[in-house]
């Protein structure tokens, strides 16, 4: 049969986009758009070996590694060796999760335009498979990483660093499973934080109104760029949290010097408090 380019070129793009996608959401790791589009861009350039002659086992295990590593190094540029290394070993889980889920919805779907050489196939795959394939892939990655989210608490003693727009602020926090805010669009937990510990990184002026228009349930507070709300209940009280996404998070564990690197909102109250608030599901792999 025909190997198409295009095909083969925009499935792969597709594919990898998801596979660094699902990777960052269960390792809880930051990552931008545009590193995931250019990873994804070039990680499909290996796909081409399909075209090659059949390769020898080791070649196609080495180009593999390398195909992978580079794919991880930059769309997760920055992270230390260690952490590059945690990343790849799940990146290569998903990876096999989403191939098998593929590959059985082309079976289910009588799809016998396949092509296999060089470890890469090439399957002739309509849109609705490709699509349904990654929604049933992502709701497995989903279950797996809320499992290992109920199996897992941490304690420990911990200082949070937040850089927003080049500004830096480093403040004490602490775990607490009561803490499951999360960003409905996104996805992403919230870090609840006082105003006064994380004022210095962010306008004044900004911070204030924010503030004040929240306070009085005032949603035009959404008009100032990268804010959000984030409902809320306690025993108390209940309304709406301010929340912005900052550029980087640092989570460091004083007792075991490890460093965790994660995406996460930032809600701001008004009460004064010692430390930062988490939920401990940050910290996991």
């Amino acid at each position: 049969m025909y190997i198409y380019l295009d095909i083969l070129i925009i499935t792969a793009v597709y594919t990898n986009y998801f596979l660094i996608k699902a990777t960052a959401k269960i390792t809880h790791t930051a990552l931008k758009n545009s590193k995931c589009i250019l990873s994804s861009v070039i990680g499909s350039l290996f796909s081409l070996i399909i075209l090659l002659p059949e390769l020898n086992n080791i070649i196609l295990l080495l180009i593999r590694i390398v195909s992978a590593a580079i794919i991880i190094i930059i769309a997760f540029s920055g992270r230390s060796k260690r952490e590059i290394y945690r990343i790849s070993l799940i990146y290569f889980f998903i990876s096999f999760i989403f191939a098998g889920v593929e590959y059985g919805l082309s079976v289910l779907f009588s799809s016998s335009a396949t092509v296999w050489n060089n470890s890469v196939l090439y399957i002739n795959i309509s849109l609705k498979t490709l699509v349904i394939s990654t929604v049933i892939s992502y709701i497995a990655i989903s279950v797996f990483r809320r499992f290992l989210d109920s199996k897992n608490e941490y304690d420990g003693d911990y200082v949070i660093t937040i850089i927003n727009r080049e500004k830096t602020a480093h403040i004490k926090a602490v775990c607490d499973t009561c803490n499951n805010l999360t960003d409905s669009f996104s996805g992403k937990p919230i870090i609840v934080c006082s105003k006064e510990s994380i004022k210095t990184i962010l306008n004044e002026d900004e911070l204030d109104a924010v503030m004040s228009l929240t306070l009085n349930n005032d949603i035009t507070v959404t008009h100032y760029k990268g804010w959000r709300l984030i409902p809320y209940s306690t025993i108390n009280s209940s309304g709406l949290l301010p929340s912005f996404l900052p550029s980087y998070i640092y989570i460091k564990n004083n007792e075991t010097k490890k460093i965790k690197y994660t995406a996460a909102y930032i809600g701001i109250i008004e009460k004064d408090m010692d430390y930062a608030i988490f939920n401990p599901k940050i910290l996991l792999a």
